[in-house]
């Protein structure tokens, strides 16, 4: 009988450990994939958390014609870095809050410093003049359209950061102490001479047309080809002439003009201040609910960043926090220290600006409320207890 020997058979596989840079690679990869994923499941679980204590919320039985409560978020760009810091703030820590609770928001951005500042003064002015009969509360849409929707108003205002927070309350002080009659019209050019010499673009084109045809005129001694040929000629030109762009065929008093317009446009007007001027609207000033904004910038804060990307779950429980206590609608009168509020922001910004200070007069600031953690909050518990009573009922 014949036998076979397999001189190629499989040798036995040694274990052995990798080399040092398969070792380098791996203890990396996997220590920054465990920290990602265990950041993941922390802030997943806090967020969880803190939309089950304002679930209550959410569950209130309403009316037909009522409208979820509403609030005005404003935010602005921290200094030294762009806004979509803060969009991505609201997004992802303050938002999912807000949607637990049942609660509707409607978002301004303040893109320059003093934008806010003069969004609230305008708004506190506009009340002032409604109730003065001054002004009216539709809009010009909304007085011609034959039916007007009804939309929620805004009960609060939710402020991210202490620059926010110092220029709602400097909105609050100026619109209160502006004057209600609307300023006239400031001239800050001189008005352009000779107005009734201004050529219209359609006037240019005819004369421009009138140039090029030699007569717009014309008679019935011509001959028909020749007719024509002026009219094909002519509405070649029109053509041509309406073609161009604006910047071509425009004289100079119409750019002269459109620069005036232009620097009209951008130059504000300033509406009379005064402590005279003081009152405050009938339905009061909105409570304002503040919420910390720590945005880590430049190299000697590369250790915090470093560390408050891996442990995100921290914003979540003082920024859910301070969001409670605005779904909750729980509010206090401001005190004076209160203005001190968010002053451990001001260190990771000082390298771009120098402290936030807020000047507002006292009566200004006793009108002001702020939001405050409510004193009994149901846990989940206690929650699901109270549902389950009128079911066994």
């Amino acid at each position: 009988m014949n036998t076979f020997i397999f001189r190629d058979a499989p040798m036995k596989l040694r274990a052995k450990l990798p080399s040092r840079g398969w070792m380098i690679f791996w203890s990396i990869t996997g220590t920054i994939g465990g920290l990602v994923t265990r950041d993941h499941y922390l802030t997943v679980d806090a967020k969880k958390r803190v939309a089950d204590r304002v679930d209550i919320l959410a569950k209130q039985t309403c009316g037909v014609q009522d409208m979820p409560r509403k609030v005005t978020v404003y935010m602005t760009a921290p200094p030294g870095d762009g806004i979509h810091k803060t969009r991505h703030y609201f997004k992802q820590f303050i938002k999912p809050v807000f949607d637990a609770a049942a609660v509707d928001y409607e978002v301004r951005e303040g893109l320059t410093e003093g934008q806010i500042q003069a969004m609230v003064a305008a708004d506190v002015r506009k009340k002032r003049q409604i109730a003065a009969g001054k002004a009216s509360a539709l809009t010009e849409e909304e007085q011609n359209a034959p039916i007007v929707p009804f939309k929620s108003i805004s009960d609060g205002v939710v402020v991210l950061g202490r620059i926010a927070l110092a220029e709602v309350l400097q909105g609050y002080n100026d619109g209160c102490l502006q004057s209600l009659d609307d300023p006239e019209p400031v001239a800050v050019v001189a008005a352009i001479e000779g107005e009734k010499e201004e050529v219209s673009l359609k006037d240019e084109a005819a004369s421009l047309t009138k140039e090029a045809t030699g007569s717009v005129e014309t008679t019935s001694e011509k001959d028909p080809a020749q007719k024509d040929l002026e009219d094909s000629s002519s509405s070649a030109t029109i053509a041509s002439i309406t073609s161009t762009p604006v910047s071509e065929t425009t004289t100079p008093l119409e750019t002269s003009k459109k620069e005036a317009e232009k620097v009209e446009a951008v130059v504000p007007v300033k509406i009379p201040q005064d402590e005279s001027y003081f009152s405050v609207p009938p339905t009061g000033l909105e409570p304002v609910g503040y919420i910390p904004f720590k945005n880590l910038t430049g190299f000697r804060n590369f250790h915090k960043k470093l560390f408050a990307l891996f442990n995100s779950y921290d914003c979540v429980e003082y920024a859910g926090g301070s969001v409670m206590k605005i779904a909750f609608a729980e509010t206090k009168d401001m005190e004076r220290e209160d203005l001190e509020i968010g002053r451990d922001e001001e260190p990771l910004f000082k390298k771009y600006r120098g402290p936030v200070e807020i000047d507002i007069l006292d009566r200004v600031r006793e009108q002001v409320k702020i939001y405050v953690t409510p004193v009994n909050i149901p846990e989940p518990k206690q929650i699901e207890e109270l549902e389950a009573v009128p079911e066994q009922n």
